[in-house]
């Protein structure tokens, strides 16, 4: 029983990003952009980005359908967020745009090509999560020009090339993951 409820910690954890998110919604469509409503909802989705693998970890409760829900729970959160804040420019559109290609190649990646139960994992996507994530508590606390709002404007085209690199990095692992089968199947045929 224990081990249920350990792991419907984690899961919920992760799920309270799906209802955060709606919540920065509601209060988009509001016109509800202060950081004192904002602040506390993109603090508390990273908090639960944080928090939930570890619960699973030291639960020992970590599942396929638990990492999935994680990085499902983290997108839905941060495009939610990110296209609000495009939609009241606060960011240029291809910022969220960017984020979702990466997204969808991530989950292409780990069930398609990799052909992994998880998500398959890369040194930039990680850091990509971390800087969304970075991004939209920025933006929870900027309020028309003041020095956050203008910092994520002025670094979105920095930005967008960091998403770029991560997309590149994937499609390099690709033709790597392509030429090592290659070379087995050849060494597999002569030897």
């Amino acid at each position: 029983m224990a081990f249920l409820s350990a792991r419907r910690a984690a899961n919920l954890l992760s799920a309270s990003r799906f209802v955060l998110g709606a919540m920065w919604l509601a209060a988009f469509v509001h016109g509800d952009r202060r950081p004192e409503v904002l602040g506390p909802i993109a603090l508390a989705a990273a908090l639960s980005d944080f928090a939930d693998g570890r619960v699973a970890r030291q639960t020992r409760s970590a599942g396929q359908f638990g990492r999935w829900l994680d990085s499902v729970a983290d997108i839905a959160f941060v495009l939610t967020a990110l296209a609000c804040e495009a939609q009241a420019g606060a960011i240029p559109a291809y910022i969220p745009v960017l984020i979702g290609v990466s997204f969808a190649q991530y989950a292409i990646d780990s069930i398609v090509i990799s052909g992994s139960s998880t998500p398959v994992k890369s040194r930039l996507g990680h850091l990509g999560g971390i800087v969304n994530f970075a991004l939209v508590i920025l933006l929870a606390f900027a309020s028309g020009a003041r020095w956050p709002g203008i910092v994520a404007r002025e670094a979105s085209p920095l930005l967008a090339v960091f998403y770029v690199a991560a997309i590149f990095e994937r499609m390099l692992g690709y033709v790597t993951t392509y030429r090592r089968a290659r070379s087995h199947r050849a060494r597999s045929i002569h030897g």
